[in-house]
């Protein structure tokens, strides 16, 4: 009963591992995924800005409110 016992233990203390582990990786994709979007925002306004001067205002207004 004891050997059954330790063996449950072990596949539990395994299982949360693997789980801690799961949740390190979705966190660190979910944070570089939100990292990428907000680059290619800005990345965006950036361009828009360069592009032609007529419209900076009105796109500097309506991107950084």
């Amino acid at each position: 009963m004891n050997k059954k016992q330790t063996n449950e233990n072990t596949q539990s203390q395994e299982a949360a591992t693997v789980i801690a582990s799961q949740l390190a990786q979705d966190v660190k994709h979910s944070v570089l995924i939100v990292s990428v979007v907000l680059n290619l925002v800005v990345l965006t306004a950036w361009i828009a800005l360069q592009v032609t001067s007529q419209y900076d205002t009105s796109v500097a207004t309506v991107l950084f409110g």
